[in-house]
């Protein structure tokens, strides 16, 4: 899974370069392009969750049929949400990135790569969900290999058609969206032919009659993981919100560093996502010991790997930022980001763990009430209060605190909610 997400944060910081090149305004928009897409991307991970611990909670008590219905009722339930995030995005785009804080200039730039994205955004759904459904049957692997084809792919063609190359007309920031779809097409035929003839997880006859039957179970824990995977999205656009009261290349230098982050937790990002399908799958079978051990491995794992990074982006903070721009007031926002934010990526780390364990084990509302809580009652407040302060700075200060407390409060209350789960599946009162 490290593989697989490192190839995918690659991709897009490969993007993020090549976007750069064509100046501060295309980069600057891609600030606000990004984390209205990782709103749908929240929204497949999240049914993605909901399907895998279903799934996984099936498999482990060997049901093969339910397997089936579940995961074929999963992908269509990804195919209707896409479909109409795509309707609802595409004719709203202007207004939406408006409200969002997009100065005027900007939207001409934002409309050539939406409207591209929009149209094809199923494509990036259906096999997130897919490869949900892949990893609750123990298998990591081919999830990987379909994300490293979607960032080689992606990456031999952006250059091609944003500048121009081999007889392809130069396209800019539409040339970075025609060739994000055409990766993610890649990945989604991939996921279907793996489901449907390799590991036989799809079965129209099963799930037809019984579909709002399976929808409602999924959606059970998909809605609260939805919620979940949604706030690390509304922070960034939050925060690109609160950024952009400072200026357009404040929210360049933004985009740059958020792009860097999200390249810098792949580690926790990887444990996290095996934590769903490996905690349901053990409950299901009834192993609670080894549920133990992996808590207690993601915990270490998580806080280990924050520590190391905040560190290493301590001493590089300034020259990884020019490789994405040379325009000072970009370089200032980026360095400042990276001094402050990645102290907090160890309890981060733990809580994205905490929310994957506990959606796995079947429990996806009380990971929901902690970001919820992240959001709304740390960061939103401090991060006005910060930004008319102190400036970007403040903004990213308040960022870390919501980052820290939220982390210490998840390792209290999974300690408390595992051990009542465990007892029950130990057969203890």
């Amino acid at each position: 899974m490290m593989i697989g997400i490192l190839s995918i944060m690659a991709m897009y910081l490969v993007d993020t370069y090549f976007i750069g090149q064509l100046g501060k305004n295309p980069l600057a928009a891609m600030g606000f392009i990004f984390p209205v897409i990782n709103l749908l991307n929240g929204i497949a991970f999240g049914i993605g969750a909901g399907a895998s611990s279903v799934i996984a909670r099936a498999i482990g008590s060997k049901d093969t049929d339910r397997v089936k219905q579940l995961t074929t009722q999963s992908l269509l339930l990804a195919l209707s949400l896409a479909v109409a995030f795509a309707i609802g995005g595409f004719f709203t785009i202007e207004p939406l990135f408006l409200a969002l804080g997009a100065p005027a200039p900007l939207l001409p730039i934002i409309f050539d790569y939406m409207s591209i994205w929009f149209l094809g955004c199923f494509l990036v759904v259906i096999p997130m969900v897919g490869n949900s459904a892949i990893r609750a049957a123990g298998n990591s692997l081919t999830p990987s290999v379909v994300m490293v084809s979607v960032a080689i792919v992606n990456m031999i063609l952006d250059p091609i058609f944003i500048f121009g190359l081999f007889g392809v007309p130069a396209m800019g920031v539409q040339g970075a969206a025609i060739a994000t779809i055409t990766a993610y097409s890649v990945s989604f035929f991939i996921a279907i032919y793996v489901l449907v003839f390799r590991l036989n997880m799809i079965a129209w006859q099963h799930c037809i009659a019984k579909v709002m039957d399976g929808w409602r179970e999924i959606l059970k824990i998909g809605i609260p993981s939805i919620g979940n995977n949604l706030i690390a999205p509304l922070s960034i656009l939050i925060a690109t919100w609160f950024v952009s009261q400072h200026g357009i290349a404040a929210v360049a230098g933004f985009n740059v560093a958020v792009r860097i982050e999200t390249f810098s937790i792949i580690p926790l990002m990887a444990v996290a996502s095996i934590m769903g399908p490996f905690m349901g799958q053990n409950l299901g079978a009834q192993k609670p010991e080894r549920m133990r051990s992996a808590i207690l491995y993601a915990y270490c794992s998580a806080f280990g790997w924050g520590l190391f990074v905040a560190i290493l982006l301590w001493f590089i903070r300034e020259p990884i930022a020019r490789l994405f721009s040379n325009e000072a007031n970009v370089l200032q926002t980026t360095a400042q980001y990276l001094l402050i934010i990645p102290w907090s990526y160890g309890l981060l780390g733990i809580t994205m763990a905490t929310a994957a364990s506990a959606t796995g084990m079947g429990s996806a509302i009380p990971a929901l009430m902690l970001t919820l809580v992240r959001l709304l009652i740390l960061y939103l407040p401090l991060a006005l209060v910060g930004s008319s302060l102190f400036g970007v700075i403040g903004i990213f200060s308040a960022n870390f605190t919501a980052n820290t407390i939220t982390g210490l409060v998840a390792m209290i209350w999974l300690k408390r909610a595992f051990e009542q789960k465990c007892q029950s599946v130990d057969g203890k009162t």
